[in-house]
């Protein structure tokens, strides 16, 4: 079985940064009570190991979305999303695939001597077009939740990760 490589692993990455920036608290929003909001589109092209067992070559456009608000205890809620959308071909057969992402995050501001819970959600699919193939789709899921206690120490760490053939 093999695994998407190259986007997913870098994408991946930098939602881990954003969760640590969280919990380590160099992530500031601006001092404002009405919704902030980060809206990019941000076109890529790279290669990923399908099921098939072929290398694809994907371009298209990650929607990325954050927003940050301030809630009646004047607490910062933090959310950000990306919903990857593109078309693919393979390197030997040329075959066409279709590749969807979706990712979501959710970070609350934690005020001092409280516990903060930090998740995160993505969930990836490459479909080969036209075929009958079976298990020639990947299908990749991911789960992780962080607890940290009022002292700032890690008490519960769950990271949750399936990657099928379909």
């Amino acid at each position: 079985m093999k695994r998407l490589i190259s986007l997913s692993s870098l994408l991946r990455n930098f939602t881990k940064v954003l969760v640590m920036a969280a919990i380590f608290g160099t992530f500031r929003p601006m001092a404002v009570s009405a919704a902030t909001e980060y809206n990019e589109k941000i076109p890529f092209t790279d290669d990923f190991d399908a099921c098939s067992g072929e290398r694809i070559t994907v371009s298209g456009v990650q929607h990325i979305v954050g927003h940050v608000t301030k809630d009646a205890q004047g607490r910062f809620h933090y959310v950000f999303t990306r919903n990857t959308k593109g078309t693919g071909i393979g390197q030997s057969t040329g075959d066409k695939y279709i590749l969807t992402d979706a990712v979501a995050q959710l970070n609350l501001e934690v005020m001092p001597g409280q516990t903060q819970t930090v998740s995160q959600e993505y969930h990836t699919v490459l479909v080969h077009l036209g075929e009958g193939l079976p298990e020639d789709d990947t299908v990749i899921h991911f789960l992780s939740k962080i607890i940290i206690d009022a002292n700032g120490v890690e008490t519960s760490s769950i990271e949750i990760q399936s990657v099928e053939c379909r």
